[in-house]
């Protein structure tokens, strides 16, 4: 009985010492996006605000030793009417809130945005090489989160900003399709406000500047991690313009080059030797003037050379009526190039492949759905809205002819310098999939049958800086 007594005694102190606790109430919290991106909308979600409700309780309990209070419908919103505006401009209280506490009470209101690279940071005194370090990343954007936490009286207890730059990892090793209007996915946008909660809220702590880096969100499709499968992933070593990777239990070193151009010439003292047939199809071309535009490259430990040749035109401008092109990033050069097998690759001395380049091929069979997110840890989905936004696949190149007598097939989503993904089928069917940024950072190898005499210059090309 005694020891009933003394739980009952424990429990009763435990309450009153919870009811006791100095309170601090969460006012108000916008969100807004200066950019394209919807990221922050999760907050919309009643999972993600619960889940930024509890993290933010436990910050307020450790740095603050105070009790969270905020209303059961409560929700983020964009504006503030009818506040208290302090003189940063920034955040408010509603002034009847006030009168409902006693004088101990603390009154939090934040605000968290998203904003482009183009934007200042309103930074004190943050070292110049630690920044420079910092962009030497993959930025895509930066938050700004902002707390303010005032006294009954208006006095102003914590004003605090902090910015967060989001940053792709230096090599990716997942295979998907980036969603263009959401930067994070949900999980890396929850880890990301329970890591920044902390350094908001702790008076103590100073920073200003804090990087992150996570993987993109990636749109659910029905092509590509049908293809992939359970097949192994091998990703790459890079060291400047190599590029290593085991297959087949023996290392493959690829070498990339930059690329090199020549006028081609139809008239005048100095004219482009041609034959017939390529002549032709470039006079068939009125108006436009054509290049040849080459790349080198080597199978290092085959010791094999390689050489692309391509013939290209400035493309023309979209808004003056000619067809969308797609900006290299790697080159900075956008090239229409000549319709037809004009195109070629040579190994050594023997030329190996002949092919065509189409732009913009739509494939009705394969579709994003916008409206979905994958997990990547489960490959489940988040479902973003009920709203289906399914669309048609558009490869930014397909590359068509014969290597070695065989057909082989090049399809190729985004251009170099972006991050893009190559599917490579040979005498009709996918043997590759490979991703990266200037170079192979990830590969799948779907038929492991095929020889690397016959696959390397397959991935070598497909990489190409000219794509």
């Amino acid at each position: 009985m005694k020891k009933r007594f003394l739980i009952i005694i424990t429990f009763l102190s435990i309450n009153l010492l919870v009811l006791s606790q100095d309170k601090l109430v969460l006012t108000d919290a916008a969100f807004h996006s200066l950019t394209k991106a919807k990221t922050l909308e999760f907050l919309n979600d009643p999972e993600i605000r619960n889940g930024f409700l509890k993290n933010l309780d436990t910050t307020v309990h450790t740095y603050l030793s105070r009790q969270l209070r905020y209303s059961n419908n409560f929700n983020f919103k964009a504006d503030n009417p009818n506040e208290i505006v302090l003189s940063n401009g920034h955040f408010s209280l509603i002034k009847k809130d006030l009168t409902q506490y006693d004088n101990s009470t603390l009154f939090l209101s934040m605000d968290i945005s998203e904003k482009p690279l183009t934007m200042d940071m309103q930074l004190k005194d943050i070292d110049t090489s630690y920044i420079n370090e910092l962009l030497k990343k993959r930025n895509v954007c930066f938050y700004e989160l902002d707390a303010i936490i005032i006294h009954t009286d208006k006095t102003v207890v914590l004003d605090k900003k902090l910015f967060v730059l989001l940053a792709r990892p230096d090599n990716t090793n997942f295979i998907g399709i980036e969603h263009p209007l959401y930067n994070l996915s949900p999980s890396a946008f929850e880890k990301l406000l329970k890591t920044c909660l902390p350094i908001l809220l702790d008076s103590s702590n100073e920073s200003e500047l804090i990087q992150v880096t996570t993987m993109p969100a990636y749109v659910q499709e029905n092509y590509l991690q049908s293809e992939i499968g359970n097949n192994k992933k091998t990703t790459t070593i890079i060291k400047k313009n190599i590029v290593q990777f085991i297959n087949k239990n023996v290392l493959q070193s690829l070498r990339f080059q930059e690329p090199g151009f020549e006028q081609i010439l139809l008239k005048g003292k100095k004219i482009t030797p041609l034959y017939a047939a390529l002549e032709n199809a470039i006079r068939a071309e009125k108006g436009k003037d054509y290049i040849y535009l080459w790349e080198e490259g080597r199978d290092v430990y085959a010791n094999k050379n390689f050489k692309l040749i391509t013939i290209a035109t400035a493309a023309q401008d979209p808004n003056d009526g000619g067809s969308t092109t797609w900006v290299n990033r790697k080159t900075g050069i956008t090239l229409e190039f000549l319709q037809g097998n004009f195109h070629s690759l040579v190994q050594d001395t023997d030329t190996i492949a002949f092919f065509s380049i189409r732009t913009q091929v739509m494939d009705s069979s394969k579709k994003e759905i916008f409206n979905q997110l994958v997990k990547i840890n489960d490959s489940s989905i988040y479902q973003i809205s009920k709203n289906n936004q399914r669309s048609n696949h558009i490869y930014h190149y397909v590359l068509n002819g014969k290597l070695k007598d065989k057909p082989f097939k090049i399809m190729i989503s985004g251009t170099s310098g972006s991050l893009s993904i190559k599917e490579i089928y040979y005498d009709n069917q996918l043997v590759c999939v490979a991703q990266g940024y200037l170079y192979p950072e990830v590969i799948y190898m779907i038929e492991p049958s095929i020889s690397s005499e016959t696959m390397n210059p397959l991935l070598w090309l497909s990489f190409s800086s000219l794509f």
